[in-house]
């Protein structure tokens, strides 16, 4: 089987287009009862077939909307959470070269601290071109650099030894099981530039 490329054409435009649209209504005002039950809420790029396994990223031309679209619903869920106590996290998760795996998160002050440092600290860089060309809503963030990792466990590395060719860190938690983190990419976490 041929792994599947970006280089092929995306068919059906129109109704790629109207997919993200219907994403984007779907999702601008937070899921209240959500939060208080699990202390987070968040909008993922959910939208076929990017979102398939295995995942692909979408055209430029998409992209651009799928920005917007993320940018419309972090600036709706701003709105929304002002003066509101149960919310102390919201921030948009830009990834890159993985920008299907972006985000908007919003944590209840149980939970905000674990978001907070969800990501390893990575030196300061900018947004990648591809997204700071398109969107000047982008600057008017605040923007932190992390690093975008998969996590695996000791067994699972066991159990394919090739992983250990590539690049990674290990941390031992208080449980004493390995953790291993390879590095994927790099996530911006953008948040209002008022501290919440």
């Amino acid at each position: 089987m041929t792994p599947l490329s970006n280089k092929r054409k995306v068919r059906g435009g129109q109704t790629q287009l109207r997919r993200v649209d219907q994403w984007r209504q779907q999702n601008l005002t937070p899921d209240w009862s959500h939060l208080a039950h699990n202390g987070v809420d968040y909008v993922k790029l959910w939208i076929d077939p990017w979102s398939r396994l295995p995942a692909r990223e979408p055209p430029a031309w998409l992209r651009r909307r799928m920005l917007s679209g993320l940018l419309d619903i972090h600036d709706a869920w701003t709105r929304a959470s002002a003066g509101r106590p149960d919310v102390a996290y919201l921030a948009l998760w830009l990834c890159w070269p993985h920008f299907a795996s972006s985000q908007v998160v919003m944590a209840s002050p149980e939970r905000a601290e674990m978001y907070r440092t969800m990501f390893t600290p990575a030196p300061a860089r900018p947004l990648p071109a591809q997204l700071s060309g398109q969107e000047p809503r982008l600057l008017g963030l605040n923007w932190r650099t992390g690093l975008d990792e998969d996590v695996l466990e000791g067994e699972e590395v066991a159990r394919r030894l090739s992983l250990l060719r590539r690049p990674y860190r290990v941390e031992t938690p208080s449980s004493g099981e390995p953790l291993y983190f390879f590095p994927r990419g790099h996530v911006w976490v953008g948040q209002q530039l008022e501290a919440r």
